[in-house]
């Protein structure tokens, strides 16, 4: 049965705080830790009291683990469509994957911070989700760097190096990059390509792969 015009509009209020609430969150668990910032903490920056927070939430580790849900969600749906796209070669695959992790990892560093950061926050459960999550997102360019490996377009190496390599790079990123310095997020994420891709390519004197 369709919604009358009144529910249409109490859902999307009811979204709107929603998100803003989980917007508060992050702001303040990347800023301060999330042992560090209370329910009324989160209230109080957006000016509610703390009981319209728990009318939509019921505690902390529900706010942190849809924040992660969230991330997951975004950043696997990209390298999905990536991974699904047949007019890539593997090299250029593979380069357009490592240059949107990148830029990921730079754009939204409320959401890096609390990522590598405040995992151990999560309950039992939600590690071992979470985990599965990371074994699939790695199973992905795993993939890709094999299929190139078959076609004789990248060296062989353990699959595990490579993939390691590629996210752990990628991730230090956050921790160096300045808004403030001379490269924009888009031109450190190619390089960062160039870097990780250059050395993995057969010859030498081949072209770095263009990154999408």
């Amino acid at each position: 049965m369709a919604r009358t015009v009144r529910e249409e509009l109490k859902a999307r209020k009811q979204a709107y705080v929603q998100e803003e609430i989980l917007n508060s969150a992050e702001r303040l668990f990347a800023e301060r830790g999330i042992r560090a910032v209370s329910i009324d903490d989160i209230a109080n920056n957006l000016g509610y009291t703390k009981s319209v927070v728990y009318y939509y939430f019921k505690n902390k580790n529900q706010l942190l683990w849809e924040i992660f849900e969230r991330i997951h969600a975004a950043w696997d749906g990209q390298m999905e469509e990536l991974y699904t796209r047949t007019d890539l070669a593997p090299a250029d695959k593979l380069a357009a994957m490592t240059r949107q992790y990148g830029i990921n990892v730079l754009q939204n560093r409320a959401w890096t911070t609390i990522y590598f950061r405040d995992e151990g926050e999560l309950t039992r459960e939600q590690q071992k989700l979470l985990y599965e999550w990371k074994q699939h997102f790695d199973n992905i360019l795993r993939n890709v760097y094999l299929e190139g490996v078959e076609k004789g377009v990248f060296k062989s190496m353990p699959p595990y190096v490579v993939v390691g390599g590629i996210i752990g790079a990628s991730n230090f990123l956050r921790v160096w990059f300045r808004d403030t310095g001379k490269m924009t997020i888009e031109e450190v994420s190619e390089a960062n390509v160039a870097l990780l891709l250059g050395g993995l390519l057969v010859g030498r004197s081949r072209k770095a792969p263009r990154s999408g």
